[in-house]
This record gives C-alpha cells, sequence and structure tokens, in this order.
C-alpha cells in the first residue's frame, strides 16, 4: 500500500509542477504581448517628423537626376531639423536590398537579403510611392541601440529612401513599455527560478536575469534555432543539476512593418527542482522510517519471544498498538529490566521523532492540497479544454471548459471511452493516434467531436503520453481547443475566394471584350478618318464641278443680258427664253445641290411613313407623262397591290423620279421601254428599273453614282446635273438599302435595282 501512495503522490507534484509552468509561460507571453502593443503606439509619436524629413532626401534624390553617386548624405543630413540632426542616420538601398550609402559607415554595404522578411517588405514599398514607417527595434549592425526606421522610395522606384532615429534619449519615455521591466516582473513573482533569458528572431540575447549580459550558449543558441524553426517548445531536464530548461516561443510580430515579422522572440527559462525533489525524498524518508520501524519491531519481538519474555513484549506490544492505532502522545511505559528499559528509552525516542515527520508531512501535505487546489482553479479558468485518459482510453478528468465543449457535466464525462465522444467517421485514425501515444510520440491534429446533444464539433487536440515511474503508460494528457468557428470562417474565406476567383474570370473576360471593343473602335476611327478624308476631296470635287456647272448657264446669261434693250420682237422674246432656261438650270443646280448636301448630313433622319409603292409608282409616271410620250418610251409596271413599305415618301418619290427621267434622258431618239418591277421577299422588297437606253460603258455602274458624273459628254444632256444619281444613292443608303446599276454594255440598256427593308431600321442610319 506504501508504493502506491507513494507513486500517486509522485505524479501529482509533476503534474502540479509542470501545470505551473504552463502558466508562467502564458502568463510572460501575454505580458510581452501587450507590451508590444505600447511600444507599437509609442513609436508612431516619431513617425510625422520622420515623414516631414524625406521631402529634403527626396528633393536631393530628384537634384542629382537619380544618381545616387551625386548625392552626399552627410549634407542632407545637415539639412534635417535641428531636434532630430543629431539622432538621425540617411541610408540610400538599391533594388537588391544593399545599403549602397548611409551617414552610418558602418552599415554601408548591409546586405537585407540575410533577412527574407524584411527584404521582401522593402521590396514591396520600393515598388509603391508612399511612406511608410517602421518599429522601433534593436539595431541590426553593429550599434544595438534601439532605433526608428522609415522608408519612402524614389519615383522611378530604382531605390529606397531610409532614415532612422536612434530614440536613447527617449529611453525614460518608454520605460513604461520595456521587455526589461516586464521579466524583471516575471523573475520577482515566479519562485524556483535560476535564470530567464530572451532571444530575439536573430538568435542575440536580449535579456538576461544577470546583471551583465554573458556570452551565448552555442547549445543554447542551437535549441532557439530549433524553437524559431517550429518546435514551439523544449524541455530539458537535468536531474544531476536539480535543474528543468524549457525554451518556447512567443509570437508577438505583425506583418504591416519592414520589422515587424521579426520581432518573435524565444524566452529560455531555468527552474531549480531542488525543492521538488526534497519533497520527493522527504516522501521516500517517510516510507524508509515506516518500513525500518516496522523491522525493528518485529526483530525485538522475536528476539524477546525467542527468551521466553512474553509478558513485557506484550505490554510493550500494547503500548505500540495503541501508537500504531493513532495515539502518537503515548509512550511506552514498561520499566523493567535494564534491556527493556533501554528498549523503551528508544522507542519512545523513535516515537517521537516518528511523531514529529508525521506532522511535518501532514504540514507538507495541507501545502500540497493548497496548492493542488490552486492549479485545480487554474486549470478551470483556463480559456482550453483539459482532457485527461487512462491507459483504457477512458476518461479521468476534463475541466469545466471541455465539459462545455461537449455540453455536458465533468461528472458525466468521467468513465467515457474517447470512442464515445470523437465522431465516428475518425474512429480508425483515432486508433492510430493512440498507437502512436503508447509509442511516446506527442501529437498535434483537428479532431471532430459530438457533444451530448448530438452536435458536432471541429476541435485541435495537442495530446502527450504519460508514463509511470518504471515507464509504463498509464494514459495520456491533451488541451483542446474549439475551431469551429474558425473552420467555419475559413470555409466561408474558401468561398470567399472562389467567388473572387470567379469574378476575376469573368472581369478578365470583360477585359478580353473591352481590348476587342478598343480595337473595333480603333477601326471604325481609322475607317470614319478615311471616309471624312474621301468626303473632304469630294466636297473640294464637288465645289470645283459646282461652279464650273454655275458658270456653264451664267455664260450665256450675262453675254444676253446687255443686248436686251437692243432687241425687240421675236428676237427679245427668244433671248429671254434662253435667260429663263440657263436661270431654271441654275436653279436646278442649286436645290439639287442643297438637296444631297442634307442628305449626306450624319444629323438628317428620314420620316418612317406607311407608303404604298404601286401608287408612289403610278403618280411618278403620271408626273412623268408628256416627258415619256416624247420621248416615245412606253412603260410597262409589275407592282403587285397591297405593296407597302416604311420610308419617307418624298425621298423614295423622289427616288423613283430620278429613275426615271435618268432613262428618258439617256433614251435612244427611236424611243424605247421602260419596266418597273417590284418583287417582295422576307423583310424586304426589290425594285427594279429597266431600259432600253444607251447603256453603260465598262466600269460606269459605279462611277454614275459620283456627283457631277457624267456619261458620254457628246451625247449627254446638257441640262442634266449630273446629280440625280447621287442622290439616288444617298436616299437608298438612308433608307439603309442597296442600289447597284448593270449593263451589258452600250446601246444594251441599264437595269438599276433597288433592295429596301420593308421596315424602318431604328438602329441608326447607315453613313
Amino acid at each position: 500500500m506504501s508504493v502506491i501512495t507513494y507513486e500517486q503522490t509522485n505524479q501529482h507534484l509533476h503534474d502540479t509542477w509542470e501545470s505551473e509552468v504552463q502558466h508562467n509561460e502564458h502568463h510572460l507571453k501575454s505580458s510581452l504581448q501587450l507590451i508590444n502593443q505600447g511600444l507599437l503606439l509609442f513609436d508612431h509619436t516619431f513617425d510625422k517628423s520622420m515623414k516631414e524629413q524625406f521631402s529634403i532626401f527626396l528633393d536631393a534624390y530628384n537634384q542629382s537626376g537619380g544618381d545616387p553617386a551625386r548625392m552626399n548624405v552627410t549634407d542632407i543630413k545637415s539639412r534635417f531639423s535641428p531636434d532630430v540632426i543629431d539622432i538621425a542616420d540617411v541610408y540610400i538601398i538599391d533594388e537588391n536590398g544593399i545599403v549602397i550609402d548611409a551617414t552610418y559607415i558602418g552599415d554601408i554595404g548591409f546586405d537585407f537579403k540575410k533577412w527574407p522578411n524584411v527584404y521582401e517588405v522593402i521590396t514591396r514599398i520600393r515598388n509603391g510611392s508612399v511612406f511608410e514607417a517602421d518599429r522601433a527595434v534593436y539595431g541590426f549592425s553593429s550599434v544595438k541601440e534601439s532605433r526608428k526606421f522609415a522608408y519612402y522610395p524614389t519615383p522611378d522606384h530604382r531605390y529606397l529612401l531610409e532614415i532612422s532615429y536612434f530614440i536613447r534619449d527617449f529611453i525614460e519615455d518608454r520605460r513604461n513599455f520595456s521587455y526589461a521591466n516586464v521579466m524583471r516582473s516575471f523573475v520577482n513573482e515566479t519562485p524556483h527560478l535560476r535564470s530567464v533569458t530572451l532571444y530575439d528572431s536573430m538568435f542575440r540575447m536580449l535579456w538576461s536575469m544577470d546583471d551583465h549580459k554573458r556570452p551565448s550558449d552555442p547549445a543554447a543558441i542551437e535549441y532557439v534555432q530549433k524553437v524559431f524553426q517550429g518546435a514551439e517548445r523544449i524541455k530539458i531536464s537535468d536531474p544531476v543539476n536539480s535543474s528543468e530548461t524549457y525554451y518556447y516561443f512567443i509570437d508577438i510580430s505583425d506583418d504591416k512593418t519592414a520589422s515587424g515579422t521579426m520581432l518573435d522572440m524565444v524566452a529560455r527559462i531555468e527552474y531549480d527542482t531542488a525543492v521538488m525533489q526534497r519533497h520527493l525524498d522527504s516522501i521516500r524518508l517517510f516510507h524508509a522510517l515506516v518500513a525500518l520501524i516496522a523491522g525493528l519491531l518485529g526483530f525485538f519481538i522475536a528476539y524477546l519471544l525467542a527468551y521466553h519474555i512474553t509478558r513485557p513484549i506484550r505490554r510493550i506490544i500494547d503500548d505500540i498498538n495503541r501508537i500504531a492505532h493513532g495515539d502518537l502522545n503515548h509512550r511506552v511505559s514498561y520499566s523493567g529490566s535494564h534491556e527493556f528499559s533501554e528498549l523503551e528509552t528508544s522507542l519512545n525516542l523513535l516515537i517521537s521523532h516518528l511523531n514529529d515527520l508525521i506532522s511535518s508531512l501532514q504540514e507538507k501535505e495541507h501545502h500540497l492540497r493548497e496548492s493542488k487546489e490552486e492549479y485545480q482553479r487554474l486549470v478551470e479558468k483556463l480559456n482550453e479544454g483539459i482532457w485527461i485518459v487512462d491507459q483504457d482510453e477512458k476518461t479521468t478528468f476534463v475541466n469545466t471548459r471541455m465539459a462545455e465543449m461537449l455540453e455536458a457535466s465533468p461528472e458525466d464525462l468521467i468513465g467515457r471511452s474517447t470512442l464515445d465522444i470523437i465522431h465516428p467517421s475518425y474512429h480508425e485514425i483515432i486508433r492510430e493516434k493512440m498507437k502512436n501515444r503508447k509509442s511516446g510520440l506527442s501529437e498535434r491534429y483537428e479532431i471532430p467531436l459530438v457533444t451530448a446533444k448530438n452536435r458536432q464539433i471541429i476541435a485541435e487536440i495537442s495530446a502527450s503520453p504519460s508514463f509511470d515511474p518504471y515507464g509504463r503508460y498509464t494514459g495520456s494528457f491533451g488541451v483542446v481547443t474549439d475551431i469551429t468557428q474558425r473552420k467555419e470562417n475559413e470555409q466561408k474565406i474558401r468561398l470567399y475566394a472562389l467567388q473572387m476567383e470567379e469574378r476575376t474570370k469573368e472581369l478578365e473576360a470583360v477585359r478580353d471584350q473591352l481590348f476587342q471593343i478598343n480595337a473595333d473602335l480603333d477601326r471604325i476611327v481609322q475607317t470614319r478618318t478615311e471616309e471624312v478624308m474621301r468626303l473632304l476631296e469630294q466636297k473640294n470635287d464637288f465645289i470645283m464641278q459646282l461652279g464650273h456647272d454655275l458658270r456653264t448657264p451664267l455664260t450665256p446669261i450675262l453675254g444676253l443680258l446687255p443686248r436686251l434693250d437692243e432687241l425687240d420682237g421675236e428676237e427679245h422674246a427668244n433671248m429671254v427664253r434662253i435667260i429663263e432656261r440657263n436661270a431654271r438650270h441654275i436653279q436646278n443646280i442649286a436645290s439639287k445641290s442643297l438637296k444631297l448636301a442634307r442628305l449626306n448630313s450624319l444629323d438628317y433622319i428620314p420620316e418612317c411613313d406607311d407608303i404604298d409603292l404601286a401608287e408612289t409608282i403610278r403618280s411618278v409616271l403620271e408626273i412623268n407623262r408628256m416627258s415619256l410620250r416624247q420621248a416615245h418610251i412606253e412603260t410597262h409596271v409589275e407592282v403587285p397591290e397591297g405593296c407597302i413599305i416604311q420610308g419617307d415618301q418624298i425621298l423614295i418619290q423622289e427616288l423613283i423620279d430620278n429613275l426615271i427621267s435618268n432613262s428618258i434622258k439617256f433614251s435612244k431618239p427611236s424611243g424605247g421601254c421602260i419596266r418597273i418591277q417590284v418583287k417582295r421577299d422576307d423583310g424586304t422588297i426589290t425594285l427594279t428599273v429597266k431600259d432600253t437606253g444607251i447603256g453603260l460603258m465598262a466600269g460606269e455602274e459605279v462611277l454614275i453614282f459620283e456627283e457631277f458624273y457624267k456619261s458620254d459628254r457628246s451625247r449627254h444632256d446638257k441640262s442634266s446635273t449630273g446629280l440625280g444619281l447621287a442622290i439616288c444613292l444617298k436616299i437608298v443608303q438612308k433608307h439603309h438599302g442597296t442600289i447597284i446599276a448593270s449593263s451589258d454594255g452600250p446601246d444594251q440598256g441599264t437595269t438599276f435595282t433597288i433592295v429596301l427593308p420593308i421596315r424602318c431600321n431604328t438602329s441608326g442610319n447607315q453613313q
């Protein structure tokens, strides 16, 4: 029974010790993180001043033409504000992260690529366009003092300008945010400490419990490196020197500043385990004394019995039994022979020492009980769940937080198997984890748990095995964190990322469309430009031709008008008729020129009315009836009744009139025939005007639609303006149709084919 009690006490002491160590670690980490936040607020007090100095630095860079070789950094520093000139230094960093010039000579040539995280941040700043202030940190190079850094990129992004302030004169202001104060407070509040050392991410000793920092131990630096590489916590036991040393990671970094990624620390704490060892030695001594007393008593009893002294021995045994039953104030009172008197004295002395020892052990047990209760309260207040199972994977302990996670009371969970709490889909995996634990492996993994209300949560478990002093597996200890909300947030972030990816693809598609639209616009602009140039050239030709055609009828008018007063009778009347005919020709040219100009206007939009083609054709033929008769021309019309299209009534009528007039003008002297035919198709009508006139020469099919073009001038009607077919082309284009001319050759007649939409096109006019 005494062996079992010793093992239980030993285990309890070790568990209590480990809980105290973890509490100390958490307390130190929280305090350093809080101080770090205070330092961040304090560091911002320099930002405005440093930003003002950069205007001087940038002016010097611009004046040098972007050539650092032409810059004098000492002169630049001399122009800083008097209140900072003594604490400031300036640096020029190239695109490779190397300090190529500085007022502090010891930093010239420093290569930031040695610290990849910092190099990545300063490269981002150099490629940007704004001022960014850094943290106040421990110096990189030989000057081991706190510095405040700030950066500004050059406009060409080739260099990064840097200013630093030595803040040694502001130590008093930063005293309330001192890591050293935190460490000293930690040392004063934490018992059993032998040494405490704080290391930064460059493996330098930031603070030591000793008054004077000793050179860093290479073995300690090796452990510090391992922690920075992901070990998180390393424990080293040294029973010979009665010490336990812990290395653990302190995360206080931030990704918003250049040096923020280098602020993480590793704490090395060495504890003196002599007190705990003395407790164990006392318990071991107690059990040894009890065994010794029992052995001595057995020896004396056997000895006395062997010599037939049962009665005195019986009385001594009675006294011992009374003492053994708890009456430690009772003494052996038999007085007899000299030997028994000595035995009586020895036993009473032994009992007195035993009584003192038991009192001492009771006092220690009381302190241990108080420590157990204190650490029990600490465990219950933790924000993490504690889950302890035995070698059979039965739950032996859970704290309140663990019970809250599982929506049950601690009493309901005691004795339950891990497989009852873990989701069935994970049973095979957890059996493998149990084997790892029995093999002595500690692990961290995520696992789904089922609550008492049959609700599933996701937990992160850091599990460690437990062994008795003989190396036998006794169970495992787990720290449990509910990460359900975090997992849900991660899922939302993943969904959001997918949505953003889809949105990015859509934006890329829109971008491609915009590129295509831009390309189309470029082609349209080019086409429009060519069209404008053509129209300008056409306008010049138009003006020249118009001047020529106006001058032709004006010449006889101006020549005949002075002679009117000299003539009378029939000769006077003939001259007036010539002047009137030429004046009307000028009027006709002007009217058709204005009409063509109006049709060429981009702003002109024809009316959209219902037009009966059969009725319109009849009206045009009636207007030209006398001209047709005089030219001996017959007409044949094939137009279905009720053939209605939408368009401008006046323009469509003029289109047909110009075509019939053109056929009359170019008819043969012997007469001929004009055939007008209309066919209706799906959404369009085709109007054909075919004559038996003088026809066209090869290549004239397109030329006849140009302004002032006159075919075969030797046979052409001198009164023609040369604008009729050009007006026809513009009317058809305004109605979004097409017109073509065809002929089998001279004297073979001409055919005009017009295709027009039945309905008005509301999308805009074709130019």
